[in-house]
Order: structure tokens, then C-alpha cells, then sequence
């Protein structure tokens, strides 16, 4: 049984599939999902990529600790939480947007792949947190993306405490986007997905591709870098043929999707 799932597709599924385990990420499967992701960055007919879990218990517990209790030297811990970090980064800086569809338990190296995408949805029964503390470890490379999301104090409370918190709690501190019905995540994250395809695929990509790159910028040099990026959208094929259908009330024929 593959540890990951694809229903490839404009709007391309990919689905943890180790529901026995709660979702944890050992180096197989984070393999596997860098692989993956790497291979959709490339497709130019996915405009949309949804991230969700197999079962009901856990979207992902985070790291697979039977994995983690036999790295016997600091090579392998480098190596094995260096992959972690891979895949963070890997779904963060994939071109097209990125939904997560989260339910059950999003914990430790879950919670830093939740954090890894680009929008967030999470069922009511959803239950965020950070407890590596009460197994003797840290979060220290899921903290990073984390703390963009919900600030370094926050970040820094569940990492020591080990606290878990639940969805109303992780929408209002801004890690997810919006919280549904439990067992409803994935049906709404494929909404929001639809919602994106109704505009330009290549102005989405410009789009995120522009959110992605301020987010680390100083607000003079983000400026900049926007203004130069609106040069591309505002010259695109795809953005004359949305002006144009507006004016002519139609609606708009992609260029970059026919």
C-alpha cells in the first residue's frame, strides 16, 4: 500500500495514507511526498493542489517516532529532521496554490506541514499543537513556519508547554483559514479550489508567487518587488482577456488554459 495517494488532475489530491499510524512522517514517505511535489510543480495542467489525510483519527501526528528512536548519531538526526524541513519548504514554495483540508490530530511535524501550505481549512474536531516537550524533544524546525503564522510568542507557548489547541482557537490566531463541519474539510477545500480556478491559473501562480516572496521582505524592498511583478500580470495575455470580457460583461477565456 502506498504511503501517499494522487488523483492527478486540474486540481490535483494528494492524500497521507498511513491512517494506522496517524499520518506520521517517516523518511519513506517524506520522500515520496518531496518526489511528488516536485513532479506537480512541474505540471503546468495542475493550477490547484489540495493536501489532505487518509482515516478519521490524525490529518498527521508528525514524526514517526519508532523511526526517530533508532537515529543513533547526529548525522542521522540532521538528516532525517533536514528532510522534514525539505518537505516544508518543498509544498511552500510550490507554484500553484496549495489547500490543506486538516481534521483529527495536526501535531509536531504535522502541524509544520499545515503550515507548509497556502491555505488551511480544518474540521471542527481538528486539534492543533506542538508536544515534543513531553517526549523529551523540541519543535525546532516546525517553529519556523509556524511562528510566521501565529506569531513567536504563541509559537514559543506551545512548544514549551506542549499545549494543544482546537480549531476556533488555531482560526482565530490566524493559522486556519476557515473551520467546518467535521468530516467536511476536504469537500470544502475542493470548494475553495474551484472558487480559485474560476480566475487565471498563471495570475494565481503570480499571485502567490509575489505573497511568498514579500512575506520575508522588508516593506521597501516587498514594494519594489510587487511593482515589478504587477508589470508581468498587468501584460499577460490572460489579464488583457479578463479587462476585455469585463468590459464586454462575458466571461473570461483564459489564454493560458486553452
Amino acid at each position: 500500500m502506498s504511503n501517499v495517494v494522487v488523483t492527478r488532475g486540474p486540481v490535483t489530491t494528494v492524500t497521507l495514507n498511513r491512517p494506522g499510524v496517524r499520518n506520521a512522517l517517516n523518511t519513506e514517505t517524506i520522500h515520496e511526498l518531496i518526489t511528488l511535489f516536485h513532479d506537480v510543480a512541474g505540471d503546468a495542467a495542475v493550477e490547484v493542489v489540495v493536501l489532505t489525510a487518509a482515516g478519521d483519527k490524525a490529518f498527521c501526528a508528525g514524526a514517526d517516532l519508532s523511526e526517530v528512536k533508532r537515529l543513533k548519531t547526529q548525522d542521522d538526526v540532521r538528516t532525517y529532521f533536514g528532510n522534514m524541513a525539505r518537505l516544508i519548504d518543498t509544498v511552500h514554495t510550490m507554484p500553484q496554490p496549495v489547500i490543506g483540508a486538516a481534521f483529527g490530530y495536526v501535531l509536531a511535524g504535522g502541524m509544520g506541514l499545515a503550515a507548509g501550505v497556502d491555505l488551511l481549512v480544518a474540521s471542527a474536531d481538528a486539534k492543533f499543537g506542538l508536544p515534543e516537550v513531553k517526549v523529551g524533544l523540541y519543535p525546532m524546525v516546525v517553529t519556523a513556519p509556524i511562528s510566521r503564522l501565529i506569531g513567536t510568542r504563541r509559537t514559543l507557548e506551545l512548544g514549551l508547554t506542549g499545549r494543544v489547541i482546537d480549531a476556533t482557537m488555531a482560526e482565530a490566531w490566524g493559522f486556519v483559514n476557515r473551520v467546518v463541519p467535521q468530516g467536511q474539510a476536504l469537500n470544502e477545500a475542493l470548494r475553495l479550489a474551484e472558487e480559485i480556478q474560476a480566475g487565471s491559473p498563471v495570475i494565481a501562480r503570480l499571485g502567490k508567487e509575489g505573497w511568498r516572496l514579500a512575506q520575508n521582505m522588508g516593506l521597501g524592498d516587498a514594494m519594489e518587488t510587487l511593482r515589478n511583478l504587477v508589470s508581468l500580470v498587468a501584460l499577460s495575455d490572460d489579464s488583457r482577456e479578463g479587462v476585455a470580457a469585463f468590459v464586454e460583461k462575458r466571461k473570461p477565456q483564459w489564454p493560458s488554459r486553452l
